[in-house]
């Protein structure tokens, strides 16, 4: 049975624990964290599909991410699936969530594979996110955390504004 929370801050025990998850978020602000039991792969096929004929509708947006097996530090972003009204505030508020996660976890990297071409490489840049190999062309993107955290405002992502990060 999948574990929800729509307070991570209290249930940050929980988050550490987990290897895989999912962060939704709604208009802005965190939704839930979902415990997922396992790390699924995504196909190409799989997010052509989604982002053809199953993408939701609304201001949502769902990141799945997981730990691998022996490597703590590292946290992987499996999937971003966007609505069809997303806004910027929703997802970049998922990305400061995950940066979250990740702090919780003690991770201090998570890796990205981007195929989607709506997601351009200066956006990447502008978030912190730089790329893994040499080329203009690169997919795989990383995010460091050797310097220490960013500062995540979860406050602005909780519905009962009462948590504090």
């Amino acid at each position: 049975m999948n574990r929800v929370t729509t307070d991570p801050i209290a249930d940050e025990s929980l988050i550490r624990r987990w290897r895989a998850g999912r962060i939704v978020m709604r208009c802005g602000r965190l939704e839930h964290i979902a415990r997922r039991n396992g790390w699924i792969p995504v196909s190409v096929a799989q997010v052509w599909w989604q982002a053809k004929f199953a993408r939701p509708d609304g201001d949502v947006c769902h990141l799945d991410f997981h730990s691998p097996r022996g490597m703590s530090g590292v946290l992987t972003l499996d999937y971003v699936l966007s609505g069809r009204g997303a806004k910027l505030s929703t997802v970049l508020g998922a990305g400061h969530v995950l940066n979250w996660v990740a702090r919780s976890r003690g991770a201090m990297v998570i890796v990205a594979h981007v195929s989607n071409a709506s997601i351009t490489a200066p956006v990447l840049r502008r978030l912190g996110w730089e790329p893994q190999g040499d080329g203009p062309s690169t997919s795989q993107w990383i995010r460091r955390f050797y310097d220490g955290y960013p500062p995540i405002p979860m406050d602005r992502y909780l519905n009962s504004g009462a948590g504090k990060s």
